[in-house]
């Protein structure tokens, strides 16, 4: 089909080439023999969705007739699993192209299971088929040849690349062998770039000889020069050469027994130089130490290094896989370590043994430097000894609370239904724990109790005038815990039930104190004296006695009346105090403090006493002791 319609198709095709390509329909409808020749199966071509844009030579192009739906280009095989071969059942087309003004015609057949998919491979939707080509050759026979072009019109673009390149080069020095590859019409081929030189720049296979600029990095260019005169480049970065990466290969191992040696050999350079000042790549070591070496190429120097270390005998070590005492019936595996090679004291050589009997057991370990032995003990395991600490005492006061730890076991189980080793408790009991371990069970107990303490009395009389006796009775209990009362006007005692004598009016505040296993309590209760006439206070001292023991005279007496408070201190003649009176109608029985007879002689006093009636009394004076 030639005609209006067509030639509209073609001009709007052209229209989008921006290379020097150009399509032409056949003048006078007759293809020149050889020529490239695109089949456009439908008048009705959409020119938006297929682009020339890059078609860079002439190609003529022909349209089939319309209504000829029959002849339309059939683009899928019979296959719809993609494969990597033909997977479809053969299914040749026909193509018959007629010249109907002359009956002009050419035959030739493809199979469409060979076409390719968008992938180049086979099979699949008929979308994966889309763009699958079948090109013919001229003059026949006929060969087709199966290609897929996608979306895009087919042409032979114009590009070029480096394939291929042997050698390298090294600041400024070397060669590099360069293959390059270019396609589609071309009418010269130039290598360019770098301050070397290449033998032939026009050739699509050159050298390249390094000039003296050529260091680090150098970028070449190789360039086709296409039929429409554009010319198409590509870079390419020459290979080069580095410093050497040295490496040291040890002949043998690097941790010597005493007197052993290893050789030691470099690679990777031309030349060495040891840490040893040693030129040669291999040398032979034998003591203990770092080893570097530098070497050397046209490019630089690299370094490495190696540690020689000494080894000694093995340190060998028994490690058990579980408790070392055992239960009736258990045993335990022991790991031997440390060493290459292993004898037991039960004459076994693996590397570990199982046993169930106690006992000491033995390993010796050998490796190339000599032996080294280790031992472990067995034991015998046996129920758990099981005790209970306390934290404090367990005789406890009301509101306090005793921790109470279990021991000698794995686990516990107390008579609270606690586990855990500790518990903590407050009430008065007795406390039990069954205690746990691998050969069976123990138990202990222990008794908590919480003492009981009250404090209370009662008085004969709680008011009255001065000065006035009050009789305590003591109603606390337990009856053997110890007392203590506080009178309130300064008086104390310990007694169980004590009389007290008030001698001046006042409220006072009596307080007695209960102490049992640590534990306190306390009562209280006041007595009230009345203001009485209060008598002149006074006060007397002997100025001798005889403390014979005839019953006549034995005590030195104080005489006072009326007295809130007296102090007599009694010295011998060097000043030391002999005794000491501090309330009236006390007396001194002729004793030293450390209750020895004092000797007969001159002692002398002081005394100062306060009555009730505010009157201060300042005495001195001598005593005669005679026995």
């Amino acid at each position: 089909m030639q005609n209006a319609t067509t030639a509209q198709i073609t001009d709007d095709l052209n229209a989008t080439v921006q290379g020097c390509g150009w399509l032409v329909e056949p003048p006078g409808g007759i293809i020149p023999p050889g020529s490239a020749v695109l089949m456009v199966t439908s008048t009705q071509m959409c020119t938006a969705a297929n682009s020339f844009t890059n078609l860079s030579d002439t190609l003529f192009i022909v349209f089939q007739a319309p209504g000829n739906s029959s002849g339309h280009f059939a683009n899928h095989n019979n296959g719809a699993t993609i494969s990597a071969t033909p997977s479809g059942a053969s299914s040749t087309r026909t193509l018959i192209l007629t010249y109907l003004p002359t009956s002009c015609s050419d035959t030739a057949t493809y199979d469409r299971a060979l076409l390719t998919n968008v992938y180049g491979t086979y099979g699949g939707t008929s979308a994966e088929n889309d763009g699958a080509t079948a090109e013919f050759t001229w003059p026949g026979p006929a060969q087709v040849s199966y290609v897929n072009y996608g979306c895009q019109a087919p042409f032979v673009p114009l590009l070029v690349e480096v394939v291929y390149a042997e050698g390298s080069i090294c600041n400024g020095t070397g060669s590099v062998l360069l293959t390059g590859s270019a396609s589609g019409d071309f009418i010269s081929l130039q290598w360019q770039g770098g301050t070397g030189t290449f033998s032939d720049p026009n050739n699509l296979t050159t050298a390249y000889l390094a000039g003296p600029g050529d260091v680090g990095a150098v970028v070449i260019q190789f360039c086709a020069i296409g039929t429409c005169g554009a010319t198409i480049c590509v870079d390419y970065t020459l290979p080069s050469g580095s410093a050497p990466l040295v490496t040291i290969t040890p002949d043998g191992p690097t941790t010597l027994c005493p007197g052993e040696s290893v050789t030691l050999t470099a690679s990777g350079a031309d030349t060495y130089e040891w840490s040893g000042q040693e030129t040669t790549a291999s040398i032979t070591v034998s003591t203990p130490g770092t080893y570097s070496v530098t070497g050397t190429n046209a490019c630089g120097s690299g370094s490495a290094q190696i540690d020689i270390t000494l080894a000694n005998g093995p340190a060998v070590a028994i490690t058990p896989d579980g408790p070392t005492a055992l239960c009736p019936g258990e045993s335990v595996t022991l790991t031997a370590s440390g060493a290459d090679s292993y004898l037991w004291s039960t004459q076994e050589t693996s590397t570990s043994i199982t046993v169930s009997q106690p006992g000491t057991i033995t390993v010796t370990g050998t490796n190339a430097c000599g032996t080294g032995s280790a031992q472990i003990d067995i034991t015998l395991g046996t129920d758990p000894q099981v005790s209970i600490a306390a934290s404090g005492p367990t005789a406890l006061c009301p509101g306090q609370n005793v921790t109470l730890t279990a021991s000698g076991a794995d686990s516990y189980v107390w008579s609270t239904q606690e586990t855990s080793a500790s518990i903590t408790v407050s009430q008065a009991g007795t406390y039990s724990v069954t205690g746990t371990n691998a050969c069976g069970t123990g138990n202990a107990s222990t008794d908590v109790t919480v003492v009981s303490v009250a404090a209370s009395f009662t008085t004969d009389v709680s008011v009255g005038d001065a000065p006035l006796e009050v009789v305590f009775t003591n109603t606390s209990s337990p009856a053997n815990a110890s007392m203590s009362w506080q009178f309130g006007d300064g008086g104390s005692s310990t007694a169980f039930s004590p009389t007290h004598t008030y001698l001046s009016p006042g409220t006072f505040t009596v307080v007695l104190t209960v102490t049992e296993q640590g534990c306190t309590a306390t009562a209280s209760g006041q007595i009230q004296v009345l203001g009485s006439e209060v008598p002149p206070s006074s006060v007397f001292v002997p100025n001798v006695f005889t403390p014979n023991g005839d019953g006549s005279n034995d005590q030195l007496r104080l005489q006072a009346i009326g007295m809130r408070q007296v102090d007599l201190s009694i010295y011998n003649r060097y000043g030391q105090l002999v005794a000491r009176l501090e309330r009236g109608q006390q007396s001194w029985d002729g004793r030293t403090f450390a209750g020895e007879m004092a000797s007969s002689g001159t002692y002398f006093y002081v005394l100062e006493a306060e009555g009730l009636d505010g009157k201060a009394h300042e005495l001195q004076g001598s005593i005669t002791l005679l026995r």
